[in-house]
């Protein structure tokens, strides 16, 4: 049983739903059904929980280049907001590293709207949003992943990185249906 979220203390962070992740570079047909599934979840979110969009976004020769090729460059396609996600209302933080703390001020505008609470959900799974909620865990936020809301480059990595979350950083693990009958009780 998940514990009752407070929508007072908490937000949704949105993880780099960009288009590259979606139907870019590393996107496909399972990043585009997410979009559309998560479009109907935040919609149904809307004004119970304020909504940060995190988006990846990258210089010319950004050194993660090294590791994945170029993507997500600064005033491209690429890096804007997928179009399924679009016109939900949030704020916008563009980001360079994996961990959307890093080098942002994430901490700060979430501190300063007194959020403690954490739910995250987006791509990929085993890598953005693990680090983000990695950063959320070493700044003492309370974090609560939604996996279905979630995708990675396989099911495999998805499924390890959830269970990484849950174990190492006490991430709560949900799900959309669950969450939407705690908003609605």
């Amino acid at each position: 049983m998940v514990e009752r979220m407070n929508s007072e203390k908490g937000c949704i962070i949105v993880v780099d739903m960009v288009n590259d992740f979606v139907r870019g570079k590393f996107g496909g047909k399972d990043k585009e059904e997410l979009a559309v599934r998560m479009r109907s979840f935040l919609s149904s979110m809307v004004g119970k929980y304020p909504i940060i969009f995190t988006l990846d976004t990258h210089i010319m020769n950004d050194p993660e280049f090294k590791v994945w090729g170029e993507h997500c460059l600064e005033n491209s396609w690429g890096s804007e907001l997928c179009d399924e996600l679009s016109g939900i209302r949030g704020h916008y933080l563009r980001k360079r590293h994996y961990d959307a703390f890093h080098d942002t001020d994430l901490d700060g505008y979430l501190r300063a709207m007194q959020f403690d609470h954490l739910i995250v959900m987006g791509v990929s799974t085993d890598i953005c949003v693990l680090h983000t909620v990695s950063g959320a865990f070493h700044r003492y936020y309370r974090t609560t992943v939604i996996e279905d809301m979630c995708a990675a480059i396989d099911q495999e990595r998805h499924r390890e990185a959830i269970s990484f979350m849950h174990r190492n950083y006490g991430t709560e693990i949900s799900m959309s249906k669950t969450m939407k009958e705690e908003v609605e009780s």
